[in-house]
């Protein structure tokens, strides 16, 4: 996963006199003197607005308003699964990425999607991919989730792109190594950590989508022996003992926890995409040590101008409430204006969705 340049979104918060409130809101106490409840819902139907405002009339999500960037775009509409009513924006993207799949592509894969540039509205191939890997495993993520809204139409149209869904799934195999991992892409011989914990839980959802949505349990039982490949991969590649914390990427020098970006972010990817329970002891550890180094998270104290909004996901599912919670009021002290939601990024839209669900209650994230 590589990150863009990403503005921030406001949020509402409520100052109220007693901690009782109801099912939509979160309440966070500082010694008794105030109570701030964060609308997490209004926080919902904003951010989807947003994205469904950006999305083009062909289905496509654009990265800012002059490119597409498939990767983003998965995390965006994977958002939109969370809320109800945004099925026909959903189906529309994932039409959008299938109609440009390449058969094959300029490294002989077929199933994979180019980034697009956007001008005058003419939307024009850039021949090339960030990664391979991430984007087929963000899109059959973001299939999964689809089908998980338990929508009529939405599950209807997964079953019509199962075709399609398994030679995404190619994409994944084949820049798989034998050490169990991926490169980025084919003439990018990189095996991130990131990355690979997304194909992971690629593999995991698109075995689940071959045994609910297909009927398939041989499919899904090929997908989940990937999965434990790329599994074994992380431990076995990417886990340094010696420093007991992942590496960014295989080959890399030990990772610097004073490092943002990608050595201490990179750290709650596996945590993030399901690579470790929540309850793992090394999970444990290794989100304590990311505190230890980056305490003041929660107050937007790390480098840069994203949001980062997956590190308050990690720390939601690592029931940690309280810096999650602290997080969203940060942002919204930091960026008051209404209108920012409009800028912010259409990925962190979708992760903002996503928490806020979270933080209501809802699973997984």
């Amino acid at each position: 996963m590589r990150v863009s340049r990403i503005a921030l979104l406001s949020l509402t918060l409520v100052q109220v006199s007693c901690p009782c409130c109801d099912s939509s809101t979160s309440v966070l106490s500082s010694q008794n003197i105030m109570v701030e409840a964060v609308n997490y819902e209004q926080n919902i139907n904003r951010a989807s607005e947003s994205i469904a405002n950006q999305q083009l009339s062909d289905g496509a999500i654009p990265t800012g308003q002059t490119t597409i960037i498939p990767y983003f775009s998965n995390l965006a509409a994977n958002g939109l699964t969370k809320t109800p009513g945004h099925t026909l924006q959903v189906q529309k993207w994932m039409q959008w990425y299938i109609s440009h799949l390449n058969n094959p592509d300029k490294w002989g894969l077929n199933c994979t999607v180019y980034d697009y540039s956007v001008t005058d509205g003419i939307e024009k191939s850039k021949n090339n991919a960030d990664s391979t890997d991430s984007y087929a495993a963000t899109f059959v993520s973001l299939a999964w989730s689809f089908w998980n809204t338990n929508a009529p139409d939405a599950q209807a149209y997964i079953k019509t792109a199962r075709s399609q869904l398994n030679c995404i799934g190619t994409v994944m195999v084949r820049t798989m190594q034998p050490n169990g991992l991926t490169w980025a892409k084919p003439d990018y011989r990189t095996i991130y950590l990131m990355d690979n914990c997304e194909v992971y839980q690629g593999f995991v959802d698109l075995a689940n989508l071959s045994e609910y949505a297909f009927n398939d349990r041989k499919a899904s039982a090929y997908y989940k022996s990937y999965a434990a490949k790329v599994r074994a991969g992380i431990q076995k590649v990417l886990w340094d003992p010696s420093h007991k914390n992942y590496l960014p990427f295989a080959g890399s020098r030990a990772t610097n926890l004073k490092r943002w970006y990608p050595d201490a972010t990179a750290q709650l990817f596996p945590i993030l995409n399901g690579v470790l329970a929540p309850s793992d002891p090394r999970a444990k550890e290794i989100y304590a040590r990311f505190n230890g180094k980056w305490s003041e998270w929660p107050m937007l104290s790390f480098p840069g101008t994203e949001p980062w909004v997956i590190i308050a996901c990690a720390a939601a599912i690592e029931d940690d409430s309280t810096r999650a919670t602290k997080y969203i009021i940060s942002v919204h002290g930091k960026f008051e204006n209404p209108e920012s939601i409009n800028e912010m990024q259409s990925a962190e839209l979708g992760w903002f969705i996503r928490l806020n669900n979270y933080m209501l209650g809802h699973r997984p994230i």
